[in-house]
């Protein structure tokens, strides 16, 4: 059965180019347009589409609340925004989108957005589990996010102050930076004082990281949970992501790598925070076997759930378009020997990584999982776990 996609916009010139695009750049989906964000409701209703790309200002309705409409009624619809671009001190979230596309946009860009989401649910196997992901409300609009700060980088060199002077707005956020510049890990002999200093000193792809981190963290806050500690999760999270980073660092892989690598460890409980949210009862029963057992909570969690908190959370992290390598370490987080790799990468970081976190600042007050001595044998790295600790 063909895909199919609905396009909103009330201007009708963009959405007849709009739509042509999609038709051009995917033959096989089916694509019709709406111009009244009324009629595309009555038509999900009707008929729920497989994706929705609506855009943000419209006189009759807002993409933002079309999109949330369409949540309720069609919770298996992926949905993706369009809208102009938005500065810096005008950052917003944008509720109930997976995506976000900035306008104008290009076929080989949105091809390969529509391409990427539908593989990101296709990946996803159990159809329930689709849904439940797919229909998650209120998601920070981490692509925005991300969108709007890269695109300062390249065309602004003043971003650093500018992502600096945000920073400095947020006192958890400053508090936060610049703990992590004055980190021994990075080695300084110097006090970074300033937001704008750390900025500076760490470059803007981690501080990016944890702007995307403390978005989601905040999302989730409300949603409490007598089994889960934000503070303690928040704090095991940002341990992993700095031993992340200094292994990539310590086996000279390139920047990127190693700040894709941050950004994975700082994410990769995202899962654990979609199945309270949404399984409470679940996961409460899944902690009380693991009381029960005195084991890790992971195996509970996999008897329980169609899948692992780690795939889920790539699921969704692959939605929002973060890189691939963040989205493959997360995914492989419990079995990284799958990547089939000779030697250390990002998947490997994030796993020995996650591995002494869990000792050091564990998750929950369940016993870690059990450290996989032949899985750094076979990528010709130290097997003993406390060769891996650092100071």
């Amino acid at each position: 059965m063909n895909r199919s996609i609905y396009i909103v916009d009330d201007q009708p010139e963009v959405l007849e180019i709009a739509v042509a695009i999609v038709k051009s750049v995917l033959p096989g989906v089916v694509a019709t347009g709406f111009n009244r964000p009324c009629e595309a409701l009555a038509a999900i209703k009707a008929n729920p589409p497989d994706l929705i790309l609506s855009d943000q200002v419209m006189p009759e309705m807002s993409g933002s609340q079309l999109l949330e409409e369409a949540r309720l009624v069609a919770p298996g619809t992926l949905r993706i925004m369009m809208s102009g671009f938005v500065p810096l001190d005008q950052l917003t979230v944008i509720t109930s989108a997976h995506q976000y596309v900035a306008k104008p946009f290009g076929a080989p860009q949105l091809k390969k957005m529509l391409e990427r989401t539908f593989a990101a649910r296709d990946r996803v196997r159990d159809k329930k589990l689709q849904t439940v992901v797919a229909s998650l409300r209120s998601l920070p609009s981490l692509p925005q996010v991300h969108h709007t700060l890269l695109s300062e980088l390249e065309n602004n060199r003043g971003a650093s102050a500018a992502i600096g002077q945000m920073v400095a707005q947020d006192a958890g956020l400053s508090a936060k930076v610049l703990q992590l510049a004055n980190s021994p890990l990075f080695g300084r002999e110097y006090l970074v004082s300033s937001p704008a200093e750390a900025v500076f000193c760490l470059g803007t792809g981690m501080i990016t990281a944890v702007v995307l981190s403390q978005s989601l963290f905040k999302h989730y806050r409300a949603n409490s949970h007598p089994e889960f500690s934000f503070e303690q999760v928040w704090l095991h999270c940002w341990d992993t992501a700095a031993l992340a980073q200094c292994y990539c660092r310590e086996y000279e892989l390139p920047r990127p790598t190693r700040e894709e690598a941050f950004l994975a460890g700082l994410l990769h409980e995202t899962g654990r925070l979609i199945l309270i949210a949404n399984f409470p009862d679940q996961y409460t029963a899944a902690c009380e076997a693991a009381r029960k057992a005195q084991s890790p909570l992971g195996p509970r969690l996999r008897e329980v759930f169609p899948a692992a908190p780690c795939e889920i959370g790539a699921f969704l992290l692959d939605l929002w378009g973060m890189p691939d390598s963040v989205v493959a370490s997360v995914s492989m987080l419990e079995h990284p020997e799958r990547e089939n790799a000779t030697g250390f990468t990002a998947v490997s970081a994030l796993y020995i990584a996650d591995q002494i976190a869990s000792r050091g600042t564990p998750p929950d007050p369940f016993p870690p999982e059990e450290w996989d001595a032949a899985y750094p044998r076979s990528i010709g790295c130290p097997e003993e776990l406390k060769q891996w600790v650092r100071p």
